[in-house]
């Protein structure tokens, strides 16, 4: 896992950073779930995923550690997340958004 590298949004897209923008790439639609979630700031939560997905910071901050590392993510980063358990926090004073991609089987 440690070798997925997160990335920014202007290596995926030339569109403005939006959940539409997000949607946008990952078409067609029906084969894909999209989630959006929202957290206050400082809030610690866990994500839970029995599928590889996908992991966008629609606004604010969060970390993880996977595999002992510590992962931080801000707005208009994502990451390629494999199926599993991640405990998060989310960082700073803005309240955090993230959009979750999941391909259907």
């Amino acid at each position: 896992m440690t070798d997925k590298l997160k990335q920014n949004w202007s290596d995926k897209s030339t569109l403005p950073f939006s959940e539409e923008a997000i949607r946008a790439l990952h078409v067609p639609a029906e084969n894909f779930k999209v989630y959006l979630n929202a957290y206050e700031a400082g809030q610690q939560f866990a994500i839970k995923a029995g599928h590889d997905f996908v992991l966008y910071v629609l606004t604010g901050a969060c970390k993880t550690s996977i595999d002992g590392k510590e992962l931080r993510l801000s707005a208009t980063e994502s990451v390629s997340m494999d199926a599993g358990s991640y405990a998060f926090e989310a960082l700073g004073t803005e309240a955090l958004q993230l959009v979750k991609v999941f391909a259907r089987m």
